[in-house]
């Protein structure tokens, strides 16, 4: 499961991590918080343009879908993407094999059940590097405006051992794509095997992860506070582990 991100970054490092052309994100918001089901435009590198980072919608409509209507509709089921039924869902099998994406983020979030209280946490990278979320994405034709909406969804896998304790409910993360196969993922012709062993949790010894603050829960938080990343203590008996 992954619902709320953080992409506070500049196109500048963008640029040096990817090595991507940021023209397009001369607008873009770099905040501390964006939820799916606001359908936030994040960026993204697209398979059809891989030297280019794109803003593309969060909750991916596929191409098929019909009226706005029905096209919502879908996309309140897509804004993640199993990673073991790619080529079965009928909205993903066929962005799986030629249009997947890398999701340009920071950080995530994830909520742990602690004594039936949910506590949020903040996960990034040990190096405090940008990174890429494995996506997929697709073009959608509304059939009364014409216009083309691009959208796209973040594909989870089984979680790793500190994600398990986490996201100690459902024990899914987001795959977080190894650097060595971003451009595969994005360029290459990728067979049912190799989509699997790309789609693999990230090593947990990788990843830097604090409980924050409750006020991420709520309504009215302001995606431009940095205090939504800062560590946060719980006055909860026992270890949050």
């Amino acid at each position: 499961m992954c619902f709320t991100i953080e992409v506070h970054l500049t196109r500048k490092s963008i640029e040096k991590r990817f090595s991507v052309n940021t023209s397009a994100l001369f607008d873009f918001d770099f905040n501390y918080f964006y939820r799916a089901f606001s359908n936030p435009r994040i960026p993204v590198v697209p398979q059809h343009e891989p030297d280019s980072a794109q803003l593309m919608q969060w909750g991916l409509i596929p191409a098929w879908s019909g009226d706005r209507e029905k096209a919502d509709q879908i996309r309140k089921g897509t804004y993640n993407a199993r990673s073991e039924t790619l080529f079965e869902k009928p909205s993903f099998r066929g962005p799986v094999s030629n249009s997947r994406c890398l999701v340009i983020a920071h950080g995530f979030f994830e909520w742990q059940l602690v004594n039936g209280a949910k506590i949020p946490w903040y996960i990034r990278l040990q190096s405090n590097e940008p990174f890429a979320f494995a996506g997929l994405y697709d073009s959608w034709k509304d059939p009364v405006s014409g216009g083309i909406l691009q959208s796209f969804s973040i594909i989870t896998t089984a979680a790793n051992p500190l994600m398990e304790k986490i996201h100690n409910t459902k024990k899914r993360m987001p795959v977080i794509l190894n650097p060595a196969n971003e451009l595969d993922w994005i360029r290459g012709d990728l067979s049912l095997r190799q989509v699997k062993q790309i789609l693999q949790p990230i090593d947990q010894g990788a990843l830097h992860a604090h409980p924050v603050s409750p006020a991420l829960s709520g309504k009215g938080v302001k995606p431009d506070d940095p205090a939504l990343i800062a560590p946060h203590d719980y006055p909860i008996p026992g270890s949050l582990f």
